[in-house]
């Protein structure tokens, strides 16, 4: 009977660990932050002042940046099949911010969503981002997410008719001849060849009366190296500008009259990758690449009214072979940290966002590192994770069913060898009658096994001999007890080869899901021939889950084996201890039997 003390002895760890759980727990709303809106189940801090935040060269104000989502930063699976509960807020997380969706689709899980940020690049900049609402209306806004001074922008998203205008001012697209596809810098894009037009109809918004300024940005990919034609004309009454290539690098044309003026870039780019243009034009004029200003001049804006042409000229031609994104006019001169926050921070590459965990009513980000990995993990594997699985489930069948036994065998020798050595029991006199008659008393008792067997070729062997034991005898009945020491050590160790294949087969089984995974990963980026951290990463860490899921399959399995080993091998090692104990006791009784025969003799 198990005393007080012992009782409370037992109880003393499980009342630590769960002292040591509530501590942490009251802990946790005095770490977390105030939480915006209850009714949001999730939210994600996404910090501004990533790597690049030097090349900045200090804090910008009002951008908007793109925030793009994947597998690897978002729970597609926790927000709305169309990101309507999607929410941001300042970094003092109760300013709402406008901010709209260009792109949510929860089946290859990928989106991208623009938010007006208050700054980036500087200190601790950043943003929260709220999702898991299911009954929350959709809450983003094109036309609120740009400036005023924004009058026309282009993401290329539309999927049916002419390209759209996101801005408020609603500028309508007469006519394109360009072809819309899925790989554009940001998401989509719009790609132009030699005689391809994009023709805004002109609007009161996008026109240029004196004393105005005017910003044109852009992304663009083009066909070669040393592309040449216009990416941007108007012409109109003897005033033209014209923005394009000419042998790979930029340049801007102006024509009012007799005045005339051009700028180019030194440096051509190259034709194989994305690259931010842009220009203003007010007083003087200026050209970026990639955000540094590449050329400058006296040139002067004149007076437009008319149509703005993306592509080729009004004639239809001279324009360049290339691949569009993002276009974006402004009737106003932008400030050069601004055309280099938005180069920097709307690039393919771009690390900018830094993308934290997921919490949860302010709790931790680990569970939301879990959901992320899990579902990312690919159809070929689960199948590797689900046969790794059921090696571990075999294998703890097996563990719990051998520690069971191996229980109940100690108990049973234990209590077998106090009765074995108490002179005054049957047993302790070598009975065979009392043997058989407590055989079902010690069925899990390899030592009674032995014992009862030993008895058996003693009696079988005097049969044959006529009462007599004699060395050859004693050989007979050694050879009995061995082949009980193996029937036992049989019983023992029968099923454990489930734990040595758990322990081999588990870490290469993950090897292969890993293998594979990656094999995937990296075959459906060369079919979408776009090579970034944001389509590597979460396939990578997929194809990892599937080996780790080995380690922590083999790893325990493992210390499991070797424990179950050494507590069958000292059973074992009992068993033969207990066999030489026996035959020396039964050779003492035949030499004592022989003595007494003879003084009675």
């Amino acid at each position: 009977m198990l005393s007080v003390k012992s009782v409370e002895s037992g109880g003393r760890p499980w009342a630590i660990v769960q002292r040591a759980l509530l501590g942490l727990l009251l802990c946790l709303p005095l770490v977390a932050q105030a939480w915006w809106n209850t009714e949001w189940s999730y939210r994600k801090k996404i910090a501004l002042d990533g790597a690049e935040t030097p090349a900045l060269g200090g804090p910008v104000q009002q951008v908007l940046v793109p925030i793009r989502l994947h597998a690897g930063n978002f729970p597609f699976l926790d927000a709305q099949q169309n990101g309507g509960d999607l929410r941001f807020m300042a970094d003092d997380d109760t300013t709402p911010l406008n901010f709209h969706v260009e792109q949510f689709d929860p089946i290859n899980e990928i989106a991208i969503v623009w938010v007006q940020v208050p700054t980036v690049g500087g200190k601790d900049a950043g943003i929260y981002m709220y999702f898991g609402n299911a009954s929350a209306p959709a809450a983003g806004s094109a036309k609120a997410s740009f400036d005023a001074h924004t009058v026309a922008a282009f993401h290329f998203a539309d999927r049916d008719g002419m390209p759209r205008d996101a801005t408020g001012y609603g500028n309508t697209v007469s006519a394109s001849t360009g072809k819309l596809q899925g790989d554009g810098a940001m998401g989509f894009g719009l790609s132009l060849g030699a005689t391809q037009t994009l023709r805004i109809a002109g609007a009161p918004s996008l026109a240029t009366p004196s004393g105005t300024g005017l910003t044109v940005n852009l992304w663009v990919k083009p066909a070669d190296a040393a592309a040449k034609g216009t990416l941007l004309t108007r012409d109109e009454d003897g005033k033209k500008l014209v923005f394009g290539l000419d042998a790979g690098r930029p340049y801007l044309l102006v024509k009012d009259g007799a005045q005339s003026g051009r700028i180019v870039a030194e440096a051509p780019i190259d034709g194989s990758s994305w690259h931010h243009l842009a220009f203003t034009l007010g007083d003087r004029a200026q050209l970026f690449v990639d955000g540094q200003e590449a050329a400058t001049g006296t040139m002067r804006l004149p007076e437009f009214k008319g149509d703005v042409l993306v592509g080729a000229d009004a004639s239809g031609s001279g324009g360049v072979a290339a691949e569009i994104d993002e276009v974006q006019v402004s009737n106003m001169v932008r400030a050069p940290e601004w055309l280099r926050a938005a180069a920097i921070g709307q690039h393919p590459m771009s690390k900018l966002a830094q993308y934290g965990g997921d919490e949860s009513g302010g709790g931790s980000e680990y569970g939301a590192v879990l959901r992320t990995l899990l579902n990312a993990v690919s159809l070929d594997g689960w199948i590797v994770i689900g046969l790794i699985g059921l090696l571990g489930l075999i294998s703890v069948e097996v563990m719990v069913v051998k520690l069971r036994l191996i229980g109940r065998v100690k108990r049973q020798n234990n209590g077998f060898l106090a009765v074995f050595r108490d002179g005054a029991t049957p047993l302790a006199r070598m009975e065979l009658d009392a043997a058989n008659a407590q055989a079902g008393s010690w069925a899990e008792s390899p030592l009674f096994h032995l014992f009862h067997r030993g008895l058996s070729e003693v009696f079988n062997v005097r049969q044959l001999t006529g009462g007599e034991l004699t060395p050859q005898a004693l050989e007979v009945v050694r050879a009995g007890l061995d082949a009980t020491i193996v029937e036992e050590s049989h019983r023992l160790n029968g099923r454990l080869v489930f734990l040595t294949l758990s322990v081999s087969g588990a870490p290469f089984l993950g090897l292969l899901g890993t293998v594979v995974g990656i094999m995937i990963t990296f075959a459906s980026i060369a079919m979408a021939g776009d090579v970034n951290v944001n389509t590597i990463a979460p396939g990578v860490a997929a194809a990892l889950t599937a080996t780790v899921s080995g380690l922590v399959v083999a790893i325990p399995v493992l210390f499991g084996y070797n424990y179950l080993a050494s507590q069958i091998g000292e059973i074992t090692a009992d068993m033969e201890v207990f066999a030489n104990e026996l035959l020396g006791k039964l050779a003492l009784r035949s030499s004592l039997a022989k003595v007494a025969q003879a003084k009675a003799a």
